[in-house]
């Protein structure tokens, strides 16, 4: 008999906040049968073994290496035997009657083809994890800071939806995967993470996928989950891989959805916008020096620099095509 959720931790790494994640799931169970699936990437700090040794029920899949996010959750959900599936990071609490809130949630509404729960920082406050479609006009207002100087406007701030209410259920583009419930029908027609997004960005298309297939994603605030965030290393170097991997998976987006002349004009937009940055910081650097203005001035250069060959287009080929299910995301 299929259990009522197929939960798939993907895990690297993270042996107490795995453990931790672990218990509160079973703790959480309540009414539901759940079928768990954990798939380490190539940990070194025994969270595997942890998992053999003190959660049998579990399901394991160990992956030699660090194969990101997407095709560990594939691989995840290739297996699961659930009515719904459920991703989850290792960094989460789940919180009495969440697992059930979601699963009625989506038994009551045949329009939900995915939810999301409220997402709590461990003191408690609320993570603003409901964000828009990003699209060349929400990128042109973050690069000229309109997001920033209308954050509660729904024209210039639809992209971070700092207006958004997180005290009642709404549909929404997209949800933080960290606690993501999905609709098993919706696979079928939609397919799997598509494995072309490094790590970031996996999740935003599987929602513009969903939304063109005609299924919603709803933000469900009965359902609390607690999500540990991971602090960004302050290198600049860093903060520059990291800025350039995530930029590149949006042009891949952006390539994949609005076709391929969308590159360019992101590119460009970018540009425009670093180049205040970099003159800003440049500026800032001399007139107040510190670590932090160095920092970010050799950011906004380094970034202007890597946009500037507007012409160029997104890293993978073969990606402008209609939105439909990814070839690889069949289950």
């Amino acid at each position: 008999m299929a259990a009522d959720i197929s939960i798939i931790i993907v895990n690297l790494n993270t042996r107490a906040l795995l453990h931790e994640c672990l218990h509160s799931v079973f703790a959480n169970a309540g009414p539901l049968s759940l079928d768990v699936i954990v798939v380490d990437n190539g940990s070194s700090d025994g969270s595997a073994d942890m998992v053999v040794a003190e959660f049998p029920r579990v399901r394991l899949v160990r992956n030699a290496h660090n194969e990101g996010f997407a095709r560990p959750n594939n691989t995840g959900m290739r297996m699961a035997d659930g009515r719904h599936i459920m991703l989850l990071n290792s960094d989460t609490v789940v919180q009495p009657r969440a697992l059930e809130a979601m699963s009625q949630f989506l038994d009551t509404h045949a329009d939900a083809g995915a939810c999301g729960p409220m997402l709590l920082y461990p003191d408690g406050r609320i993570q603003q994890s409901a964000k828009g479609f990003p699209t060349l006009f929400t990128h042109l207002c973050d690069m000229f800071f309109l997001d920033r100087l209308l954050p509660y406007s729904r024209l210039f701030g639809k992209g971070e939806m700092r207006y958004f209410d997180y005290e009642h259920p709404a549909p929404v583009d997209h949800l933080m995967a960290a606690a993501f419930l999905v609709r098993r029908e919706v696979l079928a027609g939609v397919g799997l993470l598509d494995e072309d997004f490094a790590i970031y960005y996996n999740d935003m298309d599987w929602c513009y996928r969903m939304k063109r297939r005609g299924w919603a994603v709803w933000y469900v605030p009965d359902a609390r989950i607690t999500h540990y965030l991971g602090s960004t290393v302050g290198n600049v170097n860093r903060r520059f891989v990291l800025f350039r991997v995530l930029h590149e998976n949006v042009l891949l987006f952006y390539q994949k959805h609005y076709g391929r002349i969308s590159v360019p004009v992101y590119r460009l937009f970018t540009v425009m916008g670093f180049v205040l940055r970099s003159l800003g910081w440049t500026a800032v650097r001399w007139l107040r020096p510190s670590d932090h203005s160095r920092h970010m001035m050799q950011f906004s250069w380094k970034t202007l620099w890597w946009a500037l060959p507007v012409w160029m287009p997104a890293r993978v080929a073969g990606m402008a095509g209609p939105p439909g299910p990814d070839a690889r995301g069949t289950v």
